[in-house]
């Protein structure tokens, strides 16, 4: 591994040393220029996300709320500038910009009755851009389905290469694998910021799909702005930026006595210089759907059907903000308040063989940031400057007294204070963060663009649990004993484009350097301190050469390392052992893929890759309540995942894409795991999709979208197995294992329906979903079980 990334990191940095004379030396006419402009329709009416192109320089951008757009840094000359918009004819203008001048246009598009309306598509512009940047990008254009009662997870599981795994229904934990890797070697992140500080009040489970613009899913090299310490890649949900006023309300009921409610607003002066906000969800389900349990009957466990009865969850989550933008000193100063509330009750922990019924734990902050951005020296530097400060509260409680069966029926011991364990629990844990992210960008020249991101992170835990472990002699309640753990990522990128942009280059070089120091009790009361620290390098590099306008192949590696998270080392508070001797993750990651286009009739994309990790950071159970993440053996794999859209006709597109990853352990120095598949990871997993859109229905107003999905998993294992004890199909796509059941989980296959209806114009919706049609047992994460077929009702206006 070390000789492979010096090898790595020598060529790479002769590729850099081979492009820092590009940056010496300007090419082409000064860039100062500025393009402005608003676009809307025939009747005056503004349009948002219109895709405008410059055509000469490759740039992109997409209109606001209140329908207008900015380029900056532009060179002086002559421009094509197209308007794209499905729904109206495409429009082109040419354009001439003078160096420190602003030239502002206006469009007004006209309707084209050939093309589908504007709800028929996911989204182009920004997120085509972002699909087809250098790094791969997984892109998920939630405005495309933001009327429809989907959860995120499972919008995101419809992609190549992606699979969530939940522990349960609404609000349970979940796991999210790219490409191999899993958990926290995906980073997460809200508009670019590292998401930690949010707890688990920000999260992929709860965060209505209507408050996003679209998902960006890297896998494996990460870009330099977003400069995180991840080995597998990493997840940016980017919010709405609105420029007018507006207020958009949306409410689904569904099966299991669920509920979630979503409300955006924003308003800004009529100067456009003062703005305030608010985004706020809240979400609650019972989730007391019937799963097959091993109940025991006088000490003989027979597996019944059963309804959850302590799986309830509620959370609340609110962000208040105001500020100032397009002002002579900064480009946005936006302050921030969140706050949110979690409640859980826990029925199951790691694995559904023991039952509680009166567990439950609650997590809350309130959470002040600052964000401040600003355009410099005539738009040549960048700067995007983030802090946040705050404390996330956990609180779990376990003291039942006695223990439940699967049918709710509670027996008293007054031998054992909890119910999960027989010491109980009343703890109250405190989170402390500090984050501060700094985000450098220097436009050299027309061919080269330097970054520098900066994240530090200091986090700290301590709290108090009356029942909880003791240190042996004193008596000291361990979660007393502070503990602190501090974090510096530094990622420094450049990007250079070649030959009109045929060719563009990314090299990111990173630094890394942690410290943890803590005191801890071992299972005896011992008393275990951890003081410990270090450094290191990493280097990725990503090429993207444009065989035609609408074809590209891609290549990257990456020699990366991955800290361990707060929650990987401390705990969460609930069934998240500690585990303070975690060491980092390293990797070596290769991605090669090839995208080909033809706007209006297909687009297919094909991508593989190959992984080689050691220390791997995974979670494992440590018994059948609790979890933990360890490093576990050397881990390698390819992968290959595929896919394709097809518009089949003007009304109706088909979607498909299949993923066949195969990871598994070696140098274990077992006979027994030497070879083994990497445990609690599907290998083969596969969707299909069908979306046709609808015009005058019923009236000369309304519209229709029509959709259906089926995703499909092949079996994989719950722990290591033998290679011979696999299916001896091919590639283990079909065939049984040899083994038994307890420790596979099944193959899934799901289907999903329903119809979103806009009775008037596009501000009212409406929106139906079936889900696991067929009632099909659904086996997750740690083989337990989710919910069976639910009905889901979801209704949306926005007022202007």
């Amino acid at each position: 591994m070390n000789n492979c990334f010096v090898r790595f990191s020598k060529h790479c940095l002769l590729f850099l040393c081979l492009f820092i004379p590009q940056t010496l030396f300007p090419q082409g006419r000064q860039e100062n220029a500025t393009l402005s402009g608003a676009v809307s329709d025939a009747a005056g009416k503004a349009l948002s996300g219109v895709s405008v192109t410059i055509n000469e320089l490759h740039r992109n951008t997409i209109t606001g709320e209140d329908g207008s757009f900015l380029f900056r840094n532009l060179p002086a000359g002559t421009y094509s500038v197209g308007i794209t918009y499905i729904g109206y004819k495409q429009v082109v203008k040419k354009v001439t910009v003078q160096s420190n001048n602003t030239t502002r246009l206006a469009f007004r598009l006209e309707e084209d009755i050939n093309h589908l309306n504007s709800v028929t598509v996911q989204g182009k512009s920004a997120t085509r851009q972002a699909r087809e940047q250098t790094i791969k990008a997984e892109v998920v254009d939630t405005r495309a389905i933001q009327h429809q009662p989907s959860s995120l997870i499972e919008v995101m599981n419809r992609s190549a290469g992606v699979r969530i795994r939940q522990t349960g229904g609404l609000g349970s934990a979940a796991s999210l694998m790219l490409n191999g890797f899993q958990d926290k070697a995906i980073k997460y992140f809200k508009d670019g910021i590292p998401m930690d500080y949010l707890g688990a009040g920000y999260d992929i489970t709860l965060v209505p799909v209507n408050m996003l613009v679209r998902v960006e899913i890297y896998k494996g090299v990460m870009p330099a702005a977003l400069g995180a310490d991840a080995l597998g890649g990493g997840v940016n949900m980017v919010t709405k930026k609105p420029f007018a006023k507006y207020l958009d309300a949306a409410y689904e009921i569904a099966s299991f006595n669920t509920h979630r409610v979503s409300l955006n607003g924003f308003y800004n002066d009529t100067a456009r210089k003062i703005f305030v906000g608010a985004d706020a969800f809240f979400n609650y389900s019972r989730n007391n759907y019937e799963v097959t349990a091993p109940v025991d009957h006088n000490g003989t466990l027979v597996d019944e059907k059963v309804k959850l009865f302590h799986s309830r969850f509620s959370n609340f989550y609110t962000e208040v903000y105001g500020g100032w933008m397009n002002t002579r000193w900064a480009d946005e100063l936006r302050i921030g308040v969140t706050g949110f509330l979690i409640n859980r009750q826990n029925q199951f922990g790691a694995s559904m063989k023991d039952v509680f019924g009166a567990a439950a734990n609650k997590q809350y902050a309130v959470i002040p940031t600052l964000r401040y951005r600003k355009h410099l020296f005539n738009n040549k530097l960048f700067v995007d400057q983030f802090f946040v400060a705050n404390t996330v509260h956990s609180r779990q409680t376990d003291t039942a007294r006695g223990k439940y069966d699967w049918y709710g029926n509670f027996t008293p011991d007054n031998s054992r204070v909890g119910e999960i364990t027989r010491q109980g629990t009343l703890s109250d844990i405190r989170f402390s963060y500090f984050t501060s992210r700094t985000n450098l960008s220097w436009q050299l020249n027309a061919a080269n663009k330097l970054e520098l991101n900066a994240v530090f992170s200091s986090m700290g835990r301590e709290g108090s649990d009356p029942y909880g472990a003791k240190l042996r002699g004193s008596g000291t309640d361990i979660l007393t004993l502070p503990a602190h753990y501090k974090k510096l990522v530094t990622a420094l990128g450049l990007e250079t484009r070649l030959a009109g942009n045929m060719l563009v280059n990314n090299l990111v070089v990173k630094y890394y350097y942690y410290q943890v120091n803590a005191t801890d009790g071992d299972y005896a009361g011992n008393e275990q301190r951890y003081a410990t620290s270090g450094s290191r390098m990493g280097v990725a590099e990503a090429i993207k050469f444009n065989v035609s306008p609408y074809a590209f192949f891609r290549l990257s590696g990456e020699a990366a390392t991955r800290l361990p998270e707060q929650t990987e080392i401390f705990g969460d508070g609930n069934f998240q052992l500690s585990n303070f001797a975690l060491k980092p993750e390293r990797s070596l990651n290769f991605n090669l893929g090839y995208r080909i286009e033809k706007p209006q009739h297909y687009a297919v994309e094909a991508n593989s890759f190959y992984r080689i990790t050691r220390d791997m950071i995974l979670n494992v159970p440590t018994n059948l309540i609790f979890l933990q993440h360890q490093n576990i053996q050397n881990v390698k794999g390819i992968g290959l995942e595929t896919d394709a859209t097809v518009n089949i006709f003007r009304w109706l597109k088909a979607n498909g894409n299949f993923t066949y990853q195969d990871f598994r352990l070696f140098n274990t120095g077992f006979a027994t795991t030497e070879g083994a598949r990497l445990r609690n990871t599907p290998y083969f997993f596969a969707n299909l999709g069908l979306n046709g859109y609808l015009s005058h229905v019923v009236s000369r107003c309304d519209k229709l979208q029509v959709y259906w999905f089926y995703t499909f998993v092949r079996q994989y294992y719950l722990s290591d197995i033998p290679k011979d004890m696999e299916p001896d199909g091919f590639l283990g796509l079909w065939g049984k294992a040899g083994f038994d059941a307890p420790n596979i989980i099944p193959s899934q296959q799901l289907h999903t329906a329903g119809f979103t209806y806009y009775p008037f114009n596009e501000r009212l919706s409406i929106g139906f979903q079936v889900k696991n049609i067929f009632n099909k047992a659904v086996y997750d994460n740690f083989r337990i079980q989710n919910a069976g077929r639910s009905l889901h009702l979801k209704v949306g206006y926005l007022f202007r």
